[in-house]
């Protein structure tokens, strides 16, 4: 029993002030040797994988699940509905918990959990109870990104982790055309059950690797109070409708479904009435006097165009298949995607400059919105090349803008305190989330919409990337009068923060905290291999080769 309780806590260590984390419940950051650092690095890319995937996969299969089980396109939308409605307003509890009951044992239990649910749904066929397994996952797979992240930047030198945060991030938009690229196996051999067999086994193999590879200590508090429940069914709750509202909108209605039109009117009050509550509290869940300065507004705004603008993708992907591509050429254009969204992961890291961080948005954006131009005008078969060009572009742009949108945003929170980092965190997560939900939702209803006004399917669905074009090009001058507004102000306070860390480096080397891993219990060790022996049977039976 005393091994287990050793387990699943952190074990006492007094880290020096530089190490020390800049939140409570986010690990320490001591410096590593190098065997470790790539063990970290190693663990920060499968668990970042296995966040990715775990939406992805249904996602991007939505239709041959649908086509398989029988279900309608309203039945299959909640499929993929109920992961991201899940998903937003765990964002807003969970951060919490993860401070109160400890960084390990949060991990440990929320690997457990979505390793669980999607052994489940691998194992069920009633649609509402599919719907609900993909809800359980989809809140617990918010715990695994910052769990990435954290090994991530365990992964990198101590001056160089602000690098860990950006390939973190990264790593976990790489899973869209990873489970494009994977899909046409994986459906071959067992239908849909295979794509939750391999959710399954990554979860199994990130528990067994989390398990063994401790991140550093975290350190704790009693931060949960009675109060956050009922901000957290407010905001939470409403926050969850408008997403499910986004994601049936297009194909229930949006105006002549009922439950849609009273989600879209009630959601504002209950918005408004956690707002109240939380302005009069002392330690509110978040912060939202922070939140409502006019910086992060604008940023907020930003974040969200972009990820409408990016959903143009689906768009294309539409258009490929019009165009009459064969299956052997989705298989290289998911291949070509994937390895544009790895190259913009790993450009985006190795050009973090927090001087000129708003830059790489600015390009990114741009680029999104040229190549949207690019695909309103492929009309012929012919034009299949000019496809794979175009998605190339905007795949390297969707990985290439993140990390500094997350960067851009945790440098200025830091400087208001650790209540408006973790109010950013939840910030950042919500608007990515809702805006992944609203965008394919706006330019499907548009296409619709042309369709319903008599244009053709082509014509249509030309006129909606042309619709993705303007909303680009206007996002970037956006994000350039931005750049305008607060050029001067930025780059003094960003000179400050990068005079405060040398003074910690240097600090850092002449007074390290020594803080070493623990060593496994046998019993332990051997508990997390058969994890990990579990999860790789999973997934090779997923690509039918148990």
């Amino acid at each position: 029993m005393t091994s287990l309780r050793a387990f699943f806590d952190d074990e006492a260590h007094d880290f020096p002030a530089h190490e020390r984390p800049a939140a409570v419940g986010s690990p320490a950051s001591p410096s590593h040797k190098a065997g470790t650092r790539l063990a970290h690095m190693a663990v920060g890319v499968l668990v970042g994988t296995t966040a990715g995937l775990g939406g992805a996969l249904v996602s991007a299969d939505l239709m041959q699940v649908r086509q398989v089980l029988g279900l309608s396109s309203i039945q299959a939308a909640w499929l993929s509905t109920s992961y991201i409605a899940a998903a937003i307003p765990a964002n807003l509890r969970l951060i919490k918990v993860r401070q109160q009951y400890g960084l390990r044992r949060f991990a440990l239990v929320s690997l457990g959990l979505y390793a669980a649910a999607a052994l489940a749904q691998a194992c069920v066929t009633d649609i509402a109870a599919m719907v609900l397994l993909r809800a359980i996952a989809g809140f617990v797979s918010v715990t695994l990104v910052p769990l990435c992240l954290f090994h991530t930047m365990q992964g990198f030198p101590t001056q160089w982790r602000l690098r860990g945060l950006v390939l973190g991030i990264g790593i976990t938009q790489c899973a869209v055309p990873l489970a494009r690229l994977l899909s046409p196996s994986l459906l071959g051999v067992d239908g849909w059950r295979s794509l939750f067999l391999l959710e399954a086994g990554l979860a199994l193999l990130s528990l067994a690797a989390v398990g063994v590879l401790r991140l550093p200590p975290a350190e704790r508090a009693r931060v949960l109070e009675p109060l956050d429940l009922l901000t957290f069914v407010l905001l939470g709750g409403a926050l969850a409708a408008i997403a499910a509202a986004l994601g049936l909108g297009r194909f229930e209605g949006w105006l002549h479904t009922q439950w849609i039109v009273v989600t879209l009117l009630a959601a504002p009050p209950a918005l408004l009435a956690a707002d109240v509550i939380e302005l009069r509290r002392a330690t509110p869940l978040i912060d939202l006097r922070w939140l409502t300065h006019g910086d992060v507004w604008r940023f907020a705004a930003a974040v969200f165009l972009i990820r409408l603008v990016l959903a143009e993708q689906e768009m294309a992907l539409g258009a490929v298949r019009w165009l009459g591509a064969r299956p052997n050429e989705f298989q290289s254009l998911a291949a070509v995607m994937l390895a544009s969204a790895v190259t913009g992961v790993l450009a985006s890291t190795m050009c973090v400059n927090l001087e000129k961080i708003a830059r790489p948005m600015m390009l990114a954006i741009g680029i999104v919105a040229i190549a949207a131009l690019v695909d309103s005008a492929a009309t012929e078969p012919h034009h299949l090349a000019r496809l794979y060009v175009s998605q190339a572009a905007i795949a390297f742009a969707g990985t290439f803008f993140l990390g500094p949108a997350l960067l851009l945003g945790i440098t200025s929170a830091l400087r208001h305190g650790s209540g408006a980092l973790i109010s950013f965190i939840v910030l950042f997560g919500v608007v990515n989330a809702l805006g992944a939900a609203a965008g394919p939702a706006l330019l499907g209803s548009y296409m619709d919409w042309r369709l319903a006004a008599g244009r053709a399917e082509q014509a249509a669905r030309a006129d909606t990337m042309w619709l993705a074009a303007v909303l680009g090009l206007a996002t970037t001058l956006y994000l350039a009068g931005l750049l305008l507004l607060r050029v001067r102000r930025r780059l003094a306070e960003l000179r400050t923060v990068e005079r405060a860390g040398a003074a910690s480096k240097e600090e850092a080397s002449t007074a390290g905290s020594r803080w070493t891993q623990p060593r496994v219990v046998p019993a332990i060790g051997a508990i997390m291999a058969a994890l990990a022996i579990c999860g790789v049977v999973l997934i090779l039976a997923a690509f039918g080769r148990a």
